[in-house]
């Protein structure tokens, strides 16, 4: 597949994740938005190599849309229904909120340590991903799946609260070309905004939690899996409880990721010529797919 893994033992192996950065031009980092200490090693090993050979280097980020999410349920932080674009001051935002959510400090950290190393940075932010991915390692996503387990163990669909979040939406597919896009760009050698200027969001299309959990409950009782057709509203607490997801069972971050709003608008990655083909009615399909991927009265496990 013209892939050469490089085995190393985990994101704390710093020693190794900088080395091996400092032997490439480019890094997509898709690892983790939330540890600095390994997203920094690798920005530190372009550096090197910045350095070696006085050629350009790219540390291509994967953020994401949460960092834009506000508190609506517990208004620990604020409530904020603004659509961010990747044309704001994005930088200074982040870093006047870093101290509440721990992948704002990780973007802010990256795009400084960048700028000291003369490392080109580039955060992208995609929203919440639906769809099948057809790579050799994980093809699903986390929050739409999480929420059909959840359901299907209930016998029931859930929403977290009144689920009156919005969120914006992209497939896997539209959402992977974008890379593509970003690669050919420097490949090509074609300009590309990046350090503080260098956000690009993903989008498209926008739904709130509640209507993800009606078709949750309308697609288990045509099923035959649900005796009802509404969802059932839940806590925060009740959520973590119920989530199989070890590293996502911190309250602050559960209201984030299954019911804030985080509204985005992809303008400067249309201008580069990003056109995604993927709207809601695929999202609608892609809830059903998630159904099939368990087996028939029960979910994994």
């Amino acid at each position: 597949m013209g892939v050469n893994p490089i085995y190393f033992n985990g994101l704390h192996d710093l020693e190794t994740i900088k080395r091996v950065a400092s032997e490439h031009q480019v890094v997509v980092s898709c690892a983790s938005s939330l540890d600095v200490p390994s997203c920094l090693a690798l920005v530190e090993g372009l550096g090197i190599r910045k350095q070696d050979t006085a050629q350009d280097v790219f540390y291509i980020h994967t953020s994401g849309t949460s960092n834009f999410g506000d508190h609506p349920i517990t208004k620990t932080e604020f409530k904020d229904l603004t659509i961010r674009t990747d044309k704001d001051d994005n930088y200074t935002w982040e870093k006047n909120n870093a101290d509440t959510w721990p992948s704002r400090k990780v973007d802010v950290t990256i795009i400084e340590a960048g700028e000291r190393l003369g490392v080109k940075t580039i955060i992208i932010n995609p929203p919440l991903i639906y769809g099948r991915g057809n790579g050799i390692g994980n093809q699903r996503s986390i929050q739409i799946p999480a929420l059909v387990e959840i359901s299907l163990k209930r016998q029931q669909a859930i929403v977290l609260g009144k689920g009156e979040g919005l969120w914006t939406v992209a497939h896997i597919s539209d959402v992977a070309t974008f890379y593509s896009l970003v690669l050919r760009r420097y490949l090509e050698g074609q300009s590309i905004d990046y350090g503080k200027n260098g956000y690009y969001f993903l989008e498209n299309g926008e739904i709130s939690w509640l209507d993800i959990s009606k078709h949750i409950a309308e697609v288990g009782y045509s099923q035959g899996l649900f005796p009802s057709k509404e969802p059932k509203e839940i806590t925060l607490a009740d959520l973590s409880e119920a989530l199989a997801i070890p590293h996502l069972k911190d309250l602050n971050m559960i209201e984030v990721v299954w019911g804030s709003n985080a509204r985005i608008q992809a303008m400067k990655s249309r201008e580069i010529g990003w056109n995604p083909h993927n709207g809601l009615t695929e999202f609608y399909k892609s809830i059903e797919f998630e159904f099939n991927s368990y087996p028939v009265g029960g979910t994994q496990g």
